[in-house]
């Protein structure tokens, strides 16, 4: 199911991403109703998730599960959409490559749903 994707990011700025949950074979879109997902944010892959730069949850709103779902992925809505204000950028991240990771956490159901690198800049506003 993991795709790896590059996101260009700036400081203080809100940012939305959409994530299509399908089969490994990428032919059949996945109903993800109910599912506790969370997206964590590290400057360092082998950080604690403790010391993470942002991490948000579905239990906390920041990531929403809406749509309708059918298994072709075509005619499939749903969606998780993630949501990161700009104010939760201002302290906890600086310029440089950051790695996420959207990952579903419900127990023994745990497994990344998509991956990848997030280049952080500082923008001219403040």
């Amino acid at each position: 199911m993991a795709e790896e994707v590059h996101d260009d990011f700036f400081i203080g700025t809100d940012f939305t991403r959409t994530f299509h949950i399908k089969n490994e074979a990428k032919t059949a879109s996945i109903n993800i109703l109910g599912w506790a997902l969370s997206w964590m944010v590290k400057r360092h892959k082998d950080q604690s998730d403790l010391s993470a730069s942002l991490t948000k949850t579905t239990g906390l709103g920041h990531i929403v599960i809406a749509g309708s779902y059918n298994s072709d992925p075509a005619v499939n809505t749903q969606r998780a959409t993630l949501t990161v204000a700009d104010t939760d950028t201002d302290t906890a991240i600086s310029e440089g490559l950051y790695h996420w990771e959207l990952k579903r956490t419900d127990a023994g159901f745990e497994v990344v749903l998509d991956y990848g690198t997030l280049e952080c800049v500082q923008g001219v506003h403040r």
